[in-house]
């Protein structure tokens, strides 16, 4: 069982909402760094219009209001210092999925009718109103803001976790590729999702998908079921350069690529990951004339900031993509500096350049002011069960989770 809410943010009396861009940004990078920091795993969170995010806790049957009075103090103070109340208030739904995105995207005179404790609300759920200095239900009025299970409840989330152990199996799961300066998603690249990951809300482990040469099979025997989930967008699958360069393993890999639809073939792209600093003109020579027949585009992938671009020939890469490496955060940053520090000779070769396993919102405003064209990981899209078409998504409603995706058409539901 998994607690479910959305939390609007207000500024000032007069409710500057949905039309103050730089507000809302600011908004969304001081919430965001004080839920990356306290709202951790297992409980998950989202940015999914201005002003506006969703937060899951599967360890809970309902969420505590008064946990998110520290936020609220938090942006009273590093928005309008020590002024008093009155300038910051949440007003937090929960209810089940459906009606909580549904009050991500109700309109200012609702809320303020919400806020102010006026008519009654049009969703079946609880509304709690939390300011720096008071927390309070407005929705039941007088109703509980305390979120703790149940021993009956514990008990039956302990029976779950038991019944969870077998599975969910292992299967392809799928990160949204995110063009920055167009605020679109292109498509997405398909990554091995392992067994007993939880897939509700988008809840998932961090850092799972680790590519391994006996699963990028695996992974290429669902490429026809996701073409068919997104009718536009590119889709990236992942094979090994070890296995490109060694002809017994590409003898063994090439039935599955002559399985792959003919026909969507300018929708392919390959992912040539673990490529090094410095290939050979003959191994990339080799790679390309191999992979050519099934893709319409090869993506190197590399785990060095210095990859040497300027001995790439033309016409063997359509772009490189950096992997970051692991480490803390600023190692991560300054690998992102360095990789664009390179733009121009990419430029030059006509080769995109993009970064892999963005993981915070810092690393993520990183790479969108440094204009990097391409970016996946966790900050851009959870690890998801449906690959994304080309949807356009502003930036600041990033990450995208399971929940805003539309299953039968694999694009991106609109809640603004």
């Amino acid at each position: 069982m998994t607690a479910i809410a959305c939390l609007k943010v207000f500024v000032g009396d007069e409710l500057r909402f949905a039309d103050n861009d730089t507000m809302a940004g600011l908004v969304g990078k001081v919430a965001g760094a004080y839920l990356e920091t306290t709202w951790l795993w297992p409980r998950r969170y989202g940015l999914v219009a201005p002003f506006s995010f969703v937060l899951a806790d599967p360890r809970a049957t309902a969420l505590d209001a008064r946990e998110l009075q520290a936020l609220a103090r938090d942006l009273q103070f590093k928005l309008f210092g020590d002024k008093g109340d009155g300038d910051i208030a949440l007003l937090m739904f929960e209810g089940d999925q459906t009606d909580v995105m549904r009050f991500a995207g109700i309109n200012g005179a609702q809320l303020k009718a919400l806020l102010d404790g006026e008519g009654e609300s049009p969703f079946a759920g609880r509304v709690c109103r939390i300011t720096p200095t008071e927390v309070s239900s407005v929705v039941p009025k007088g109703g509980p803001v305390c979120g703790a299970p149940t021993m009956e409840e514990l008990a039956a989330l302990a029976a779950e976790d038991d019944a969870e152990l077998a599975g969910p199996p292992a299967r392809v799961g799928y990160r949204g590729v995110y063009h920055g300066p167009r605020q679109t998603f292109i498509g997405s690249v398909a990554v091995w999702r392992q067994a007993q990951v939880a897939s509700a809300f988008g809840l998932t482990p961090p850092h799972v998908e680790i590519n391994r040469p006996e699963e990028d099979i695996l992974i290429l025997g669902g490429a026809a079921a996701a073409l068919a989930a997104v009718p536009v967008g590119v889709m990236f699958f992942p094979i090994s350069f070890s296995t490109l360069v060694k002809p017994r393993a590409r003898a063994e890999l090439l039935p599955h690529l002559e399985a792959l639809p003919r026909g969507s073939r300018l929708r392919l792209a390959v992912g040539v990951y673990d490529t090094p600093r410095a290939p050979s003109f003959s191994a990339l020579s080799q790679i390309k004339r191999f992979l050519e027949p099934f893709f319409g585009r090869v993506d190197l992938r590399v785990t060095d900031p210095a990859f040497q671009i300027d001995e790439l020939p033309p016409g063997l890469a359509s772009s490189v993509t950096l992997t970051l490496p692991p480490g803390d955060e600023p190692t991560r940053l300054a690998a992102v500096s360095r990789f664009v520090r390179e733009g121009p000779a990419y430029r030059r070769k006509q080769v995109w350049q993009g970064v892999a396993d963005v993981r915070t919102r810092r690393e993520l405003n990183h790479c969108i002011e440094l204009g990097l064209p391409f970016m996946t990981g966790e900050a851009v899209t959870d690890l998801l069960e449906q690959p994304i078409g080309a949807s356009p998504l502003p930036w600041l409603n990033l990450p995208l989770h399971d929940w805003s995706v539309t299953p039968e058409a694999g694009s991106v539901s609109s809640v603004a």
